[in-house]
């Protein structure tokens, strides 16, 4: 019989993710995120996008050549908070990796990548789905959304 404790997984929010400015124009529409180093902020049904597109970031180490199973907030969505009480939907997150890592995508609702890096380190984006009315209450929107990180 035998055991290993492996290390614990660490993680720190490097940054958060930022949308930008956006308006919409007579239309509700989204702002798509795609989930890296350099993200890029697609948009859909008129909505405009301008600034900053910037997907969030987070750090950390585990023990070498393990995979790490990363999964979203619970239903794969959160809500924005904004001026009055208004609210937009984040949905369909989606994960992307830093360097030193192999992305095998996702399966069972989590993706799954291999850290690579012989110190352990690993570098995860969160990009998404940001939902905007045509009719949108102006001002900044503002949320938390949760990750869960698990050896694989």
């Amino acid at each position: 019989m035998a055991a290993a404790i492996n290390t614990p997984v660490i993680m720190t929010d490097v940054h958060d993710m930022d949308f930008g400015n956006i308006a919409p124009r007579g239309n509700s529409g989204t702002v798509v995120m795609s989930p890296g180093a350099n993200a890029q902020c697609n948009t859909t049904g008129g909505v405009i996008h301008t600034g900053t597109c910037r997907a969030a970031t987070f750090e950390g180490k585990v023990t070498f050549l393990f995979g790490l199973r990363v999964t979203g907030p619970t239903g794969n969505q959160i809500n924005l908070s904004g001026p009055g009480g208004a609210t937009m939907r984040l949905d369909n997150f989606t994960f992307g990796s830093g360097p030193g890592m192999l992305d095998f995508g996702v399966a069972g609702g989590s993706h799954r990548f291999w850290i690579l890096n012989l110190d352990g380190s690993y570098t995860i984006h969160a990009g998404g789905t940001l939902h905007v009315a045509a009719n949108q209450t102006p001002g900044v929107y503002t949320g938390t959304f949760d990750i869960r990180l698990n050896y694989d």
